[in-house]
């Protein structure tokens, strides 16, 4: 999936010195992430370094900065997320080499791969107090990186450069597909927008026990339709992991919970299986620009799954989901 930039240990030594951590025991890199990120255990503690990478993933000072607002923004409202800790002058911005990013205490926290109903609605009203903390709020520092559907179809034109000249298997059909799929999608200004997070898939939540103790990975969020983010928690959460087929209960979970902390508008309920659409889309579109530059077959196979598999299951859904949102008082 991931190709993951690394630094050595004595790099990481460096960059941390200039925190009041103690003395490093061990460093270890976190695989799974796209940035680079170690997870260090010290003598104070255990804490997570990341740094924003080079290539597509890069992030720029402003755009960091922009993130530690909204993680700051939501500590106000007692959100759980994951508060970085300062240097030894006060700051929490680190910068290294043109990399920047921040050092988070270390959460024990686990994603939870098949949560139950319960603990989907939980997400859920998580999701809804987020959004209603962050409906109408925008970082000073601005965020370059977005990912709505202008911003999507304006890229294209050279994502699609980039995907043909790539080994990716049917690309053209592939391609062409993706195209009208997206070409069909169109979302009104006057849906509500906020900082949202962009990518709350499970992966992204993490639990002790039956609470959620830590939401990570704000690195793709930007001001944007709510409906967005909620579309693409949908993607995530609502599919069954076993056969991959749209659940329905699943669904009725997580909205039952989210509304009973931002109730959705006519205008987001018309709209929500356009948004759950874009965030396959978007998904699909992200996994087969990943296979530019990993190879791995396993990119490949995913974003196919979500252009063929996955839209045809939503289209399949679609009354009953916009029923459900029309009759069912939640």
């Amino acid at each position: 999936m991931f190709t993951q930039e690394k630094i050595s240990e004595n790099e990481v030594q460096t960059i941390l010195s200039v925190f009041a951590i103690g003395t490093i025991k061990k460093i270890k890199p976190l695989e799974t992430s796209g940035n680079i990120t170690y997870i260090v255990d010290t003598t104070q503690g255990k804490y997570v370094l990341r740094l924003s990478p080079s290539g597509y993933r890069y992030r720029s000072k402003n755009e960091i900065l922009g993130e530690l607002e909204l993680i700051k923004h939501l500590t106000r409202y007692a959100i759980p997320s994951l508060t970085p800790i300062t240097t030894k002058n006060g700051e929490t911005l680190l910068s290294w080499k043109k990399h920047h990013g921040y050092v988070r205490e270390f959460n024990k926290g686990k994603e939870k791969a098949n949560p139950t109903l319960h603990e989907i609605e939980l997400f859920g009203e998580w999701l809804g107090k987020f959004h209603s903390s962050i409906e109408g709020f925008s970082t000073k520092h601005k965020r370059i990186h977005r990912w709505d559907v202008n911003t999507t179809k304006k890229n294209f034109v050279f994502d699609k450069e980039m995907i043909l000249k790539s080994n990716f298997p049917n690309k053209k059909a592939f391609l062409q597909k993706l195209s009208a799929e997206l070409s069909e999608i169109n979302f009104s200004k006057s849906l509500p927008k906020g900082t949202i997070h962009e990518d709350l898939g499970k992966r992204h939540v993490l639990w002790e026990k039956d609470s959620i103790v830590g939401v990570i990975d704000f690195d793709r969020s930007y001001y944007g339709e709510l409906i967005l983010d909620l579309g693409q928690a949908c993607r995530g959460w609502c599919f069954s992991e076993k056969s991959g087929k749209w659940s329905m209960a699943h669904f009725e979970a997580l909205i039952s919970g989210y509304q009973k902390y931002r109730k959705m508008t006519v205008l987001e309920k018309k709209n929500i299986v356009d948004a759950i659409r874009f965030g396959i889309l978007e998904r699909s579109l992200s996994f087969a620009l990943h296979f530019t530059t990993s190879k791995d077959v396993a990119d490949a196979e995913y974003a196919n799954y979500s252009l063929h598999t996955l839209l045809k299951n939503i289209e399949e859904n679609r009354n009953a989901i916009e029923n459900i949102l029309e009759h069912k008082t939640v």
